[in-house]
Order: structure tokens, then sequence, then C-alpha cells
């Protein structure tokens, strides 16, 4: 299979005494888009449904677009006030915490294991402080829809693109854990 275009969204949260930065990168199917007008709307999209994943301490600072198999940037936008619409009630984790999510995919190894694509959260908060290590419900409901529309696809202005892993192999279906985990930034 060929290799998947991708885009990658990038994030800060205030952390141990600092501004943390921290992405999330999702290749994508179809055609690299062609121009920087088709590359905006796609990223646009993204960041739109994305910051709704998140409370307002989080803020999205840029995207990056790469063509498929390079590392080499294609497409950059700087974004100044992206910070998360989120709104529930549950309390900030420690900002290494994370949320996951896993998509699956037709994809089998060699030793007949299903391929999975994984994406990790920071900025999630709890349920209680007697469930520490829940994901606060409505978050997690507002990173299952994130999700889900991975899979049905955002648009370019011209090609609707749909969540793949780097060989292009496609996403169906998601699944958003209940139990936050542990994901360093260093």
């Amino acid at each position: 299979m060929a290799a998947a275009a991708s885009i990658k969204i990038v994030k800060t949260i205030q952390w141990d005494g600092g501004v943390q930065e921290w992405s999330n990168r999702y290749h994508f199917d179809g055609a690299v888009p062609p121009d920087d007008t088709h590359w905006a709307t796609l990223a646009d999209a993204v960041v739109l449904a994305e910051k709704a994943c998140f409370k307002s301490y989080v803020s999205i600072v840029s995207a990056v677009g790469y063509a498929g198999g390079s590392e080499v940037p294609v497409y950059s936008k700087a974004y100044s006030s992206q910070s998360g619409t989120g709104s529930w009630t549950g309390d900030l984790q420690a900002a290494e915490v994370a949320a996951l999510v896993r998509f699956t995919t037709a994809k089998r190894t060699s030793k007949n294991h299903p391929v999975y694509l994984f994406n990790y959260y920071h900025g999630v908060c709890c349920t209680s402080s007697t469930a520490i290590d829940h994901l606060e419900n409505t978050q997690k409901a507002a990173l299952e829809s994130y999700a889900t529309s991975w899979i049905t696809g955002y648009s370019d202005g011209a090609v609707t693109h749909h969540r793949a892993g780097p060989d292009s192999t496609l996403a169906l279906t998601r699944l958003v854990e209940q139990y936050v985990t542990h994901r360093d930034f260093r």
C-alpha cells in the first residue's frame, strides 16, 4: 500500500512550571491536498472538531501537513486563539495523564494479530475525586465524537479524508478507553 499523507495538530498546556507542547498526528487516505487552500480547509475542520475535546486550559497552536512517506512538512499554519471549548465538571488530571483512543483496522500481522491505530490526548479530566482513574464522561463522549468524525472523514474542500495508518490502512471503528493512562512528555 502507498504511504499516507498526514496532519499533525500541535497543542500546549501549563505543566511543571511552564508550557508543555504535544501533538497528535493523523494519517489519512486520499491524495495529498493540492495546495495551501485545501490544506487550510482540512486543518481548520480538524482543529474546530478537536478543540471541543478539551477545556480552555488546552490550546491548539499549529497544524503541520506532510506528504506520504515524508517527514518534511509541506504545509503549516499557526493558530493564535484556539483554546479548548469543552465544558464539563471533572477535575483536571496531571498533564502527563492521557486519554487513549484506539482505532481498529482490517489489517493483521504475520502472526494474525489485529493492527490498531492509537492516539493519546493530554489535558483530561477525571469523573470525581474518588474516581481519579476514570475519564470524565462528557469529555469521553467528546473524544468518541471526534474519533468517529475521523472515520467518517474531514473534507479539504474537494476530497474527504478518513483516518488511516501510515501505510493507508483505513480505520474501521474506534474505542475511547474509560480509564486514563500515563504518557510522559519527555
